[in-house]
Parts: structure tokens; sequence; C-alpha cells
């Protein structure tokens, strides 16, 4: 087994770190998502002069994520499931169609692409 993928389980503050990252990343998404493609100017004109500060309704809700986040999920999930790979059955990780695939599957969420099996 390679070496550099033979590594112990992540330890906590390391894993704290990773959702941290993720969760933090959704919230902001959340916050931003009403005003994404908005000017500088239309957002101190609709929330004031200090911008959008709480969450407010986009895409129908309130605090809705967008594909942004959706799309960060499924990076994570395709990186995680290279590195199984190559730690639990010793190949090594193709990072890129690994995680090709998982952007496969979100794609499918969305109503696009094919419903059949992807061999993954």
């Amino acid at each position: 087994m390679n070496k550099r993928f033979n590594s112990h389980k992540p330890r906590p503050i390391v894993a704290d770190k990773y959702r941290g990252a993720l969760v933090g990343g959704a919230i902001g998404d959340a916050l931003g998502a009403p005003v994404e493609l908005m000017s500088r100017e239309k957002i101190i004109r609709q929330y004031g002069p200090h911008g959008i500060t709480q969450h407010d309704k986009s895409y129908g809700r309130l605090a809705a994520i967008t594909d942004d986040t959706q799309m960060t999920l499924f990076t994570a999930e395709g990186l995680l499931r290279a590195w199984v790979r190559a730690r639990e059955r010793g190949l090594a990780p193709s990072f890129t169609s690994v995680t090709a695939h998982a952007f496969q599957r979100w794609l499918i969420t969305q109503g696009e692409g094919k419903r059949g099996r992807l061999d993954i």
C-alpha cells in the first residue's frame, strides 16, 4: 500500500476543521445567495450601507443554499471516496475521475443526465 495514503483516522481536531469549513461555506452561501448577482449599489439600496447582514429569501426559501454548496459537498465526497479507495483497496487514487463521478451524481439530483447506474 502506498505509504502516502496509509495514515490513521484523521485526528478529531482535523475533522472538526473540515466540518467547520463545509458548514461555514454553506452558511456564507446562504447569506450571500440573495445578493450573488447584484451590483454593490443595488445591494446598498436594498439592504443599507452595511449590505446584507441577515439571511434573506432566495430561490423561494429563507437561507437557501445554492449549487455552490452542493458542488462543494459533492467535491468533498469525491475526494473522500478516492482517499478511501487508496487506503482500503491500495488503489492509486484518481481524484479527477472519482470526483467527476460525484459531479455526475450531482447532475442527476438536478434532473439532468442519465438516471441509470453509474459505474464507479
